[in-house]
């Protein structure tokens, strides 16, 4: 019984009344409830020491890197509900634990993610892209909240430090630009050579703008800064 009121208010009740308010006033906590249900953004799970666990920031990669660990059956921790978006665990110190995760630049990953909610018809990104940046923290340094374990945190220095530095620790980061070539790499280390290509959830839309990729960085400077620092590039 206490199983199923969870359901029903999470995943039903909790998403119709979020749509309202985030109407109403210009909100985005209508999926909150339903990512509480689907265990979504979790930063309490424990691992064990022999597996890896995926740190899949939304709109990297990571339903077709997991498609890859499930195929070869990699020894990868699954989140319960086999979840797939949460950041590192506060239980499990990525200097201690065996952390892998996908790094797209910010502005494209920004930009794909306002796609995704156009077509999904997420209340806001009706109102426009800056008005999407102002109100879904999902598309604000979401790679700091991801690699610090922050969720839901407004990013600053210090959760910046803690995210880079947990970043550096990490067993594997695989660069979207290079994702066929990094996958194989990482694969080589299970003894799986010429592996199958997979790739999911590829969309199409229209090419960015100078002014809405300027408006992303504006609103992503401490995720520009990581990922700069990470690949030694230079988005300014």
């Amino acid at each position: 019984m206490k199983r199923y009121f969870k359901k029903f208010l999470y995943k039903k009740i909790s998403p119709k009344i979020g749509r309202i308010l985030d109407r109403l006033f210009l909100t985005n906590i209508g999926k909150r409830g339903l990512n509480f249900y689907h265990n979504y953004q979790q930063n309490d799970y424990i691992f064990k020491k022999d597996e890896y666990c995926l740190i899949a920031v939304p709109k990297t990669g990571g339903w077709s890197f997991r498609i890859y660990t499930e195929k070869y059956k990699l020894p990868f921790y699954k989140f319960k509900k086999n979840a797939l978006h949460n950041p590192v665990s506060l239980n499990c110190s990525p200097e201690k634990f065996n952390y892998v995760t996908i790094l797209r630049n910010p502005i494209d990953r920004v930009y794909s993610h306002y796609h995704l909610s156009r077509r999904t018809n997420d209340i806001t990104s009706s109102w426009g892209l800056i008005n999407f940046l102002k109100i879904n923290s999902e598309v604000k340094n979401l790679y700091c909240q991801y690699y610090s374990g922050l969720i839901d945190e407004i990013v600053d220095e210090r959760i910046y430090n803690i995210a880079i530095k947990n970043l550096k620790n990490f067993k594997t980061i695989i660069d979207f630009e290079n994702y066929s070539r990094d996958i194989k790499f990482f694969l080589k280390e299970f003894k799986i050579e010429k592996p199958d290509e997979i790739h999911e959830n590829k969309n199409e839309y229209s090419p960015i703008s100078e002014e809405e990729a300027n408006a992303i960085k504006i609103y992503n400077y401490w995720d520009i800064k990581l990922y700069n620092e990470i690949f030694d590039k230079n988005i300014s």
